[in-house]
């Protein structure tokens, strides 16, 4: 990363608990959107901490191709994931899900183009997915990581329009 983009990735951290804090006090929120470098504040969550979900809108906001294929990739290693609440996954395939988690999320910011409202809708619940997969990196399958996986596939479809998403989970019912 160029030494820019990491001063301006830090000062977005270091701002991220204002704005959380201004936006919750009722204020209205900047009137120019963080550039999308602002998606390295995920990271920044502690572990149990999710930040307020946004409420679902009105109309669902349109998946890109990035965004359906991020997910379906965090649906995928889920799934793969389940297996691990019944002992049936060494240490090492754990650790390749929560890689596989994390740089579906890295994936996912680093081809973000949706507008601002859907974007910050996205951020908590690309949070709790890079929560998860740093509780499962050790190689241990973690009951609360995987509680939040499957609350992330809830709530995605109740905020993204994802034609494939519907489909894709149809086919496995």
């Amino acid at each position: 990363m160029n030494p820019m983009l990491s001063h301006l990735c830090a000062a977005l951290l270091l701002a991220a608990p204002a704005l959380v804090l201004t936006t919750s006090h009722g204020t209205e929120p900047p009137a120019e959107p963080a550039s999308h470098a602002s998606h390295d504040a995920h990271a920044a969550h502690a572990p149990g901490e999710t930040p307020a979900e946004a409420e679902a809108p009105a109309v669902r906001w349109q998946a890109d191709e990035p965004l359906a294929r991020g997910m379906k990739r965090v649906r995928a290693a889920t799934q793969a994931l389940s297996h691990g609440a019944h002992g049936h996954l060494a240490a090492d395939q754990v650790k390749a899900i929560a890689a596989e988690l994390d740089a579906a999320v890295q994936d996912m910011i680093a081809q973000c183009r949706l507008e601002p409202e859907p974007d910050a809708a996205l951020h908590p619940l690309l949070a709790r997915v890079l929560q998860a997969s740093a509780l499962l990196a050790d190689g241990e399958f973690d009951a609360a990581a995987m509680a939040d996986l499957e609350a992330v596939l809830a709530r995605y479809p109740v905020l993204f329009e994802d034609a494939a998403w519907s489909a894709d989970h149809s086919d496995s019912a």
